[in-house]
């Protein structure tokens, strides 16, 4: 894939969002459990929407015109989604129940951040969040504090509750799956365009003899490298839920790939 032209790679991700979804109403059940079937679905349904979307935005704006900052923070979550969903299937069942588990500490800290922030300074803020937990959270204090002390020991490490389900990293999680060489030169790239730092700015500015000019019109190679990490994220994605469940071979995924490269 390393030499598809960026037309090449968009053929290579709608092959696997065509193959993905011809498959997605035929999903059998894991052993490991309603929770681990339920997670790997999701997952399967978010990647191939996520590579659905690019396409859409390409046909839209074409490849001129891409929005390429948009395009990297959309392939950032197939990398997030594909490392979570290989750490998971380690241990698909005990680690699908604390997956979903860690949403009581979520809804704990939402619910928490919303009763601190109606003391805001700011009357507006006072007032949205006044708003915010009469209709949102008010109602619901007593059952989410009790399901977040029902599974806290789970998520407690010397007294601090974990930032995330799984307690590591994701460059921790990366490193257990074989994925670390992935998370250290695209997803360092890739994370430019969710945190808005400078390799983010760039993409808008033109270098040319007479100074820098802004402008919003896509560099192909930028284009090109939207679409070849969402089609290597999700050809990776696919082929574990093949395996995992048993739907696919990998050879049925690979075959995606093999397209008609005119390179002679």
């Amino acid at each position: 894939m390393l030499f598809l032209t960026t037309e090449q790679h968009q053929e290579v991700v709608q092959c696997l969002v065509d193959f993905g979804k011809g498959h997605v109403d035929r999903i059998p059940f894991h052993p490991a459990g309603v929770e681990y079937t339920s997670i790997m679905s999701c997952f399967l349904l978010h990647n191939l929407s996520a590579a659905e979307t690019l396409l859409r935005i390409g046909g839209s704006f074409g490849n001129t015109w891409f929005p390429v900052t948009v395009g990297y923070a959309i392939t950032r979550t197939m990398f997030e989604t594909d490392v979570t969903a290989h750490y998971v299937s380690q241990a698909p069942a005990d680690r699908a129940h604390q997956y979903i588990a860690f949403g009581a500490v979520l809804n704990k800290r939402r619910m928490e951040a919303c009763l601190e922030h109606r003391n805001s300074k700011d009357p507006q803020w006072r007032e949205a969040m006044t708003l915010l937990w009469q209709h949102q959270w008010e109602y619901r204090q007593s059952d989410i504090s009790k399901k977040f002390d029902s599974v806290a020991h789970q998520f407690t490490h010397k007294g601090r509750v974990w930032r995330n389900w799984s307690g590591v990293s994701l460059r921790e999680m990366a490193a257990a799956v074989d994925h670390i060489e992935a998370y250290d030169i695209f997803y360092t790239e890739l994370s430019s365009f969710t945190h808005a730092d400078v390799h983010m700015a760039d993409r808008f500015l033109q270098h040319r003899p007479d100074g820098l000019v802004w402008s919003q019109r896509a560099d192909e190679g930028d284009v090109g490298n939207v679409f070849r990490h969402a089609a290597s994220f999700l050809t990776c994605f696919l082929e574990l839920f093949g395996r995992q469940f048993r739907t696919w071979p990998e050879a049925a995924v690979q075959s995606c790939l093999k397209i008609e490269t005119n390179l002679d």
